[in-house]
């Protein structure tokens, strides 16, 4: 039985930005940006210039991840959910790009491919284009013209565990779901029973009319592919995951590696511009992991003054803790933790005095 079709509410257009010749307006008359010198240039051309750097890049393997769309959601029910999973597939058929992982957010979506980064601006042009009709079809805000990505090349086999851990790790990181257990995305076949029994209809034993509904098109698929009822196009039809088991044969391997990883999911949030909030017990472990590593084994209650900067600065450096988490797990005080941080001994003027960053409580 066909799924009953959501009624489609179109919602208003928006007017689009004019241009004068020396500053940047909105519909209502108010600068947004002044263009005299060049040098504060409208997200309108800049994300155009993004695109013509990616362009020029090379095959390869990429993180590709989408902005997050702050105060606003990419996908607000299963329905819209499902589409993406089928767009996503659809992408890398269209324009040859190999899928090795992936996961829909609320706001934002991460992808591993490979391919040229010709085919990676289409893929994202494509995906945002189709996003966006949904998004108008359901009633809600488009996405904004310069809706943007980032593409981060994957260079070793190291940094290619790394982005696996990471976008497996995302709905964790966002208190969405445990890692694998997220039914948007390609987590839940690697390692896991679940992708066998998560199957749906092949497309080659859909009607013409069913798979155009499900396409949102008139394209050509593989006959293979399948068609959940309720999460749209299953990955198992279009990521492959001979790449994944090459990397991470253990499955303890792999599972330890996912949640204690910490130094490499901090390295790829700063390439990706994507902020992390450590819990209580992940900023404990953290700590405790470095002071047997860094300190002989000492607890912390053993460490000098001098010792308790040193780590504080390590702390605050490769991990992002603010200076009051610091100053509250080393029992110090901020003041303290500050002066560390400041001091050309220590922290090297790694920050300032007002230094807010990444870890909260």
């Amino acid at each position: 039985m066909e799924k009953r079709a959501k009624k489609r509410v179109r919602a208003p257009a928006k007017k689009p930005l004019y241009i004068s010749r020396m500053q940047i307006f909105n519909n209502k008359g108010v600068k947004i940006v002044n263009t005299d010198n060049g040098s504060d240039l409208c997200p309108m051309f800049e994300y155009k210039k993004q695109y013509k750097e990616y362009r020029t890049w090379g095959s390869g393997y990429y993180h590709l991840s989408t902005d997050g769309w702050k105060d606003n959601l990419l996908f607000h029910d299963e329905e819209e959910y499902a589409n993406g999973m089928t767009q996503v597939g659809m992408a890398s058929l269209l324009y040859d790009l190999t899928v090795y992982s992936f996961v829909l957010m609320p706001n934002h979506i991460h992808m591993i491919v490979s391919g040229k980064g010709e085919d990676c601006v289409n893929a994202f042009v494509y995906l945002k284009r189709k996003l966006s009709s949904c998004l108008r079809q359901d009633g809600h805000e488009p996405l904004p013209e310069d809706y943007c990505f980032k593409l981060v090349p994957i260079e070793t086999k190291e940094q290619m565990r790394s982005n696996y851990l990471y976008v497996a790790r995302n709905p964790y990181e966002k208190h969405i779901s445990t890692p694998g257990g997220y039914e948007w995305g390609s987590g839940y076949l690697f390692h896991s029973h679940l992708g066998r029994y998560l199957r749906g209809i092949r497309a080659d034993e859909m009607s013409a009319r069913e798979l155009c509904r499900q396409l949102q098109s008139r394209e050509q698929v593989p006959g293979h592919w399948e068609f959940h009822p309720d999460l749209g196009l299953t990955p198992l039809s279009f990521v492959k995951t001979d790449k994944f088991y090459e990397l991470f044969p253990s499955i303890k391997g792999y599972e330890s590696r996912l949640v204690k990883d910490y130094e490499s999911f901090v390295q790829l949030s700063r390439q990706l511009d994507e902020e992390i909030e450590w819990t209580q017990e992940e900023m404990a472990d953290i700590i405790s992991r470095h002071v047997q590593m860094g300190f002989g084994g000492k607890r912390i209650s053993d460490l000098n003054m001098e010792e308790k900067g040193m780590l504080a600065v390590q702390l605050f450096g490769k991990f992002g803790f603010v200076p009051e988490v610091i100053a509250q797990n080393l029992k110090m005080s901020v003041y303290l933790v500050k002066q560390f941080l400041q001091s050309k001994d220590f922290g090297k003027g790694l920050a300032p005095a007002n230094a807010r960053l990444g870890a909260k409580m």
